[in-house]
């Protein structure tokens, strides 16, 4: 299912230093308690690729054959949403406003009691979302896919990138101020009128994008790829690893996480990058 010795992560969700829950290839949520990192019972066996959370006793995660794991502050159970295309990912703006979506532009929607098919407009694979309520959300994906979300339905707009870039990541301070991350070094920037390309100085996947402010956003991907962006420029940054890298989420600035291949768990202190991984 996976190479290395440990489970490729491929999300994760932060909720203080003391609490953080990775996902992954082996399909086994851990959870950092502030000392180590501890194995969670589930019935699942499918890989999981992604996690999102409203607060710690509402959890999702979702992967592979549309498995959906709900934690309700007790325990793990499985969730049967009628689907079962892959997901990729999941967001919310709050526990009564949640997207899960993934392969073939899957998309479901939980108002807080049942779940309900959106149509995204869109057969390509869906990857990220980013938005700060529910009548504005941004939704990215595979050939240069882009989808904005009015609070009703998913609009169709032109694509920013042709349809050999995938868009990744997406993450925004407002409206006005959005980041979306791809393949080939692609970084976009929306002013609140249109999206511009970014100079990132690299060519490798950019996978996920997270900041803590305007000018302290992190940019992540492969061949241990991360960027730092200062509110003027994309510069590279010293990492502590070598593995490739599929999310970074943080708390601020000076307590970023990024996670990866064959269990790896970095963390950023404000002056370097420390490993702490499984």
């Amino acid at each position: 299912m996976f190479v290395g010795e440990k489970p490729d992560l491929l999300d994760f969700w932060v909720f203080n230093e003391n609490g953080i829950y990775v996902v992954g290839k082996d399909g086994i949520p851990q959870h950092w308690d502030g000392e180590e990192w501890l194995p969670v019972r589930t019935d699942n066996g499918n890989p999981l690729m992604g996690i999102w959370a409203s607060h710690e006793d509402n959890i999702f995660a979702v992967g592979i054959g549309g498995v959906v794991l709900h934690y309700d502050g007790k325990e793990w159970k499985q969730v049967d949403t009628g689907n079962y295309d892959s997901l990729n990912s999941a967001f919310g703006i709050d526990e009564n406003n949640m997207f899960i979506f993934g392969v073939g532009g899957r998309m479901l929607y939980w108002d807080g009691e049942h779940w309900q098919y959106r149509e995204p407009n869109t057969i390509h694979d869906l990857f990220g979302m980013w938005g700060q309520n529910i009548n504005s959300v941004h939704t990215v994906g595979g050939e240069g896919i882009y989808r904005f979300y009015n609070g009703t339905a998913f609009e169709r707009r032109d694509e920013l990138a042709d349809e050999t870039i995938s868009l990744y990541g997406i993450w925004g301070t407002s409206d006005e101020n959005i980041y979306i991350v791809g393949s080939h070094g692609t970084i976009l920037h929306f002013d609140g009128e249109k999206w511009s390309p970014m100079e990132s100085g690299t060519e490798e996947y950019l996978l996920s994008i997270w900041g803590s402010a305007a000018d302290h956003i992190f940019a992540v991907g492969d061949n241990a790829t991360i960027l730092h962006f200062d509110g003027n420029r994309w510069s590279p940054m010293s990492s502590c690893t070598e593995n490739y890298l599929t999310k970074v989420r943080g708390l601020r600035s000076d307590c970023v996480y990024a996670v990866g291949e064959n269990g790896c768990v970095i963390r950023y202190d404000g002056h370097r990058w420390h490993d702490m991984s499984l």
